[in-house]
């Protein structure tokens, strides 16, 4: 059976990368850490490391078990945390996962909303894709989380927030820029820079408003994240159909929006681990988030006229 002090040496020889770092990092000898590596791969069935000349290399499967370790200890860290700040009296934190863009858009604004009454207390912004916070909020490794909307998920309970409709993006002195609004159909044939299919419920919604109007763009490049979009047409890689946080961002490197009339909104939420007690610091950190995507400015109108906006519930 698998001892936690065997997972530490294994976790902290693949941190330092030698079994002399990890023994310093143990406090522990050298012979020490080879033993409870070693009986850890006795007690798994499989080698972590394959060792020749002295050297220790992982394996493929050492590499796998590592990245499961690294998540778990995550969370083991998070308890020692809040365990220290009980014993020395230090505020309660908050800790919330956030969508890439919204980290460098909204939640600057957000944070000094919350400031303003809770200077003093520290908060943890994970940024990081939509499955990734899903995962995060089900093994509740953090307290809440603003993503894109998503289906029914067990263990996470949502709060819809803000409504945006999505925007077109191009380089400046582009053919288009002269238009006030895009059309799928001004689409055809131009290079695009999409979304990444696998992980976005959204490039279907694309896709669809794309085929109905019988437009066949070039879709040269596919990305995760909406600032490597703007990035791409920013350099004149092509066009992209775009959340319009950070198009005020961009504005500045060479990159137009335009409204797109593809009948195409993303809707934002406020996701929360499950059944759990809600603090008083959540809760104002909460409101700071729904004060904020009320009041954010855009530049332009590109809240949706649909669905009636703004969505508190």
């Amino acid at each position: 059976m698998m001892k936690f002090r065997q997972i530490e040496a294994f976790r902290c020889l693949m941190v330092s990368g030698t079994s002399i770092g990890a023994a310093r990092k143990m406090n522990i000898t050298q012979p020490a850490i080879s033993r409870l590596v070693s009986d850890l791969e006795d007690s798994l069935g499989f080698r972590l490391f394959n060792r020749s000349k002295g050297r220790l290399e992982p394996t493929t499967a050492g590499v796998r078990f590592y990245r499961a370790v690294e998540e778990n200890f995550l969370g083991l860290e998070r308890l020692s945390q809040v365990a220290s700040n009980i014993r020395n009296e230090t505020p309660e934190g908050i800790s919330v996962a956030c969508l890439f863009v919204l980290s460098t858009t909204l939640m600057p604004l957000v944070l000094k909303e919350f400031f303003k009454y809770h200077p003093d207390v520290p908060v943890t912004v994970d940024t990081c894709n939509g499955p990734e916070i899903l995962v995060r909020l089900q093994d509740m490794k953090v307290d809440m989380a603003i993503a894109l909307d998503f289906p029914p998920f067990a263990g996470i309970e949502i709060e819809k927030i803000l409504k945006v409709n999505v925007m077109c993006a191009m380089p400046d002195g582009h053919r288009l820029t002269h238009k006030e609004i895009i059309y799928p159909s001004d689409l055809d044939g131009e290079n695009m820079i999409g979304w990444v299919p696998i992980i976005s419920q959204n490039y279907e919604k694309e896709r669809k408003s794309l085929a109905a109007a019988g437009s066949v763009p070039r879709n040269v490049i596919k990305t995760h994240t909406s600032h490597t979009r703007y990035a791409m047409v920013a350099n004149g890689l092509g066009l992209s159909i775009v959340e319009p946080f950070a198009a005020k961002i961009w504005k500045a490197n060479g990159v137009v929006v335009r409204p797109f009339a593809g009948n195409i909104s993303y809707e934002y939420v406020l996701a929360y681990p499950g059944g759990g007690i809600r603090s008083q610091l959540m809760h104002d950190f909460r409101d700071a988030v729904i004060k904020v995507a009320k009041e954010y400015d855009f530049g332009f109108d590109a809240r949706s006229s649909t669905g009636g906006g703004i969505a508190v519930l």
